[in-house]
């Protein structure tokens, strides 16, 4: 689905009156909640450019095309994440932050995807993935309780508990708890997918059988599982994750899920300048290869790594689906506006 043809759906939801002034005025709460939980804990709202010069390598990047009052014209790129912008203000001694704004991603359309949405993203300084973990399991049951004076969600006619710990897993255990294989296991990998009569091409890569076990096997056993977070994934698929000691193949980044629905990804903060050079342009060589374009790396971000970035650990949570899971919807724009 191209972006307009998603802008339209979403307007003419809102002319239907499927979008309520109800759910409006629940979002706008929400927003303000998530704005005090952060300020409450002493972290400083920042407002990152949304047309960057630099991408983020990223599938889903947003070109465009900016015209001056010349008639010169410039490629920037609409921020599919503003964590470059927010790890260059944390290496020039910002402290922990956090961004509450719209980012973009092209070639994106469905019931929990949208090519414009918004994104909590924040930062802990000195904080490890666990300190990150506890904010998202803090802020999710705030919202819970505001927003219907419980602790717990309803979901698909099921009651999920939030007011404890959520339960962890690690990937590499939910692959073998599922499939039988490890996840860096190619072989294995396709052997188990075969004899679950998924046929993967002799043309799929690892990364190819990867995805397509975390779509059709684990995100499926996790709506079962209620609040629950993924963790350990590998770390060829996370190029700014600090790895694992020990683990240089596993790094640690999580994902966040209630009922099913991916709701935040972090990780600790790869901070080697040198180590997240060479890991941005093997990224952008798979990147070459599989799309045809190449994208520029941010030189500055890289600079700002070698002036210092300390370590920290950060999340970016996908606000349009916590409000629909808040509101008990089945698709993100019933609680969207644009």
């Amino acid at each position: 689905m191209r972006a307009e043809d998603g802008r339209r759906g979403t307007w003419r939801r809102i002319a239907d009156g499927e979008l309520s002034w109800k759910a409006l005025r629940a979002r706008a709460r929400i927003l303000e909640e998530i704005r005090a939980f952060f300020r409450d804990r002493g972290f400083l709202e920042v407002d990152p450019p949304i047309a960057q010069a630099y991408p983020n390598i990223d599938p889903n990047v947003f070109p465009v095309s900016i015209s001056d009052a010349s008639g010169g014209t410039a490629r920037l790129y609409l921020r599919t994440s503003p964590e470059l912008s927010m790890k260059k203000l944390i290496a020039a001694g910002s402290g922990d932050i956090f961004s509450l704004g719209k980012v973009f991603r092209d070639r994106e359309g469905s019931p929990l995807h949208s090519p414009e949405f918004t994104m909590l993203e924040w930062y802990r300084v000195g904080g490890d993935a666990d300190a990150v973990i506890r904010d998202v399991e803090e802020l999710v049951r705030r919202l819970v309780a505001a927003v219907a004076g419980e602790e717990s969600l309803l979901r698909g006619g099921r009651e999920i508990p939030l007011g404890r710990p959520w339960p962890r897993w690690e990937m590499d255990d939910a692959f073998r708890d599922l499939l039988g294989a490890g996840m860096m296991e190619e072989t294995a990998l396709r052997d188990a997918l075969e004899r679950r009569g998924m046929r993967p091409g002799a043309d799929e890569s690892w990364e190819d059988l990867f995805f397509r076990t975390c779509l059709d096997v684990v995100e499926p056993a996790l709506a079962e599982r209620g609040a629950c977070f993924l963790t350990g994934y590998p770390a060829v698929l996370a190029a700014m994750a600090r790895r694992r000691p020990g683990r240089p193949e596993v790094s640690e980044r999580f994902e966040g899920f209630v009922a099913g629905v991916e709701l935040v990804n972090g990780y600790e903060e790869l901070t080697d300048p040198v180590e997240q050079e060479e890991r941005l342009l093997a990224l952008i060589e798979r990147h070459r290869r599989s799309t045809g374009v190449s994208l520029p790396m941010d030189p500055d971000f890289i600079d700002a790594l070698r002036r210092g970035l300390p370590p920290c650990s950060g999340a970016a949570l996908g606000v349009d689906r916590l409000v629909m899971l808040l509101l008990r919807g089945d698709d993100i724009a019933g609680g969207m506006y644009r």
